[in-house]
């Protein structure tokens, strides 16, 4: 490990003061030993650490940001329910086409509700997180044979219990519709800590 040693010329006629180093390194990590100091010229003034205090009640306060959206409050504040005995917890994440009415998309979210029922599925939760634009366009081939470019969607979240054999039956019912455009179906793992 290589140390310095600093020492200080001071002469008054010249502008800078100028610091000398001086390495002394073991001969492992180098294989020579220098004999000539390196000198530097200081510019700036070492700093001094400076301890500042603070009064927190200015943090305290309300800035007068802007106002909470509506509907997400109420998920921050939202209790997780505990996952029954010989279930798991799912996430679907449903990619609908852009152009599907409300109408539809109330249709979709109750045929789902039905079967997530019908498959023995609790506490199941539908989050409608509206219109997105797609990272990349998405080319899908609907039952009649035409071909679509999608470059928008409708994303819905669905959350909820249900046994590990059901989430095939659930893939395979989005996979064959027409309005979604893709889906995955993911496990949430709680962290222990």
């Amino acid at each position: 490990m290589a140390s310095a040693s600093i020492s200080s010329s001071s002469s008054s006629s010249t502008l800078f003061k100028s610091r000398t180093f001086h390495l002394h390194s073991p001969s492992s990590f180098l294989p020579f030993k220098s004999k000539n100091p390196i000198k530097m010229p200081l510019l700036v003034k070492p700093l001094r650490s400076v301890r500042a205090e603070f009064d927190m009640s200015f943090f305290a306060t309300d800035l007068g940001g802007p106002p909470p959206i509506e509907g997400f409050g109420d998920l921050e504040n939202k209790e997780e329910p505990e996952c029954p005995p010989g279930l798991r917890q799912y996430e679907t994440m449903a990619i609908l086409r852009p152009n599907i009415s409300e109408d539809e998309r109330l249709a979709f979210t109750n045929k789902y509700q039905d079967l997530l029922s019908a498959v023995g599925a609790m506490h199941v939760e539908f989050l409608n997180k509206g219109v997105r634009p797609l990272a990349y366009s998405i080319k899908k081939r609907n039952k009649a044979g035409e071909t679509n470019t999608y470059l928008d969607s409708i994303q819905i979240l669905v959350t909820f219990f249900t046994k590990p054999d059901s989430v095939s039956i659930i893939g395979e019912t989005l996979q064959r519709d027409d309005d979604v455009i893709r889906s995955s179906t993911f496990k949430i793992r709680k962290r222990k800590y």
